[in-house]
């Protein structure tokens, strides 16, 4: 496959859990018990990354494939996975100085 060709592909390709983490970080970090917690790039990046590297990543190509998988996002147990792994993001980071191997 030419390189033209991959990054066509790759442009297609959706992960919705990246979608899913951020805004879940952007929902939690309004809260007041995290009113102290570094909101930079940097940080929110730091974040995330440590989240998506703990979660499932779920790709579509389609915006059918979307609202399936957001849907699949209700579910109780996927979605306490994701809030578990995003509050911790935020604790880590913001406790760690980009240590994370706690």
């Amino acid at each position: 496959m030419s390189k033209n060709k991959n990054k066509n592909l790759k442009q297609k390709l959706n992960n919705v859990t990246e979608e899913i983490v951020l805004e879940k970080l952007d929902d939690f970090l309004k809260r007041e018990e995290f009113a102290d917690v570094c909101k930079d790039d940097k940080c929110l990046l730091d974040m995330a990354t440590y989240a998506l590297n703990r979660l499932p990543a779920k790709y579509v190509t389609s915006s059918k494939g979307e609202a399936f998988s957001k849907t699949e996002e209700l579910e109780q147990q996927h979605s306490a996975d994701v809030i578990s792994v995003v509050i911790k993001a935020i604790k880590v980071v913001s406790e760690n100085d980009n240590n994370y191997d706690k």
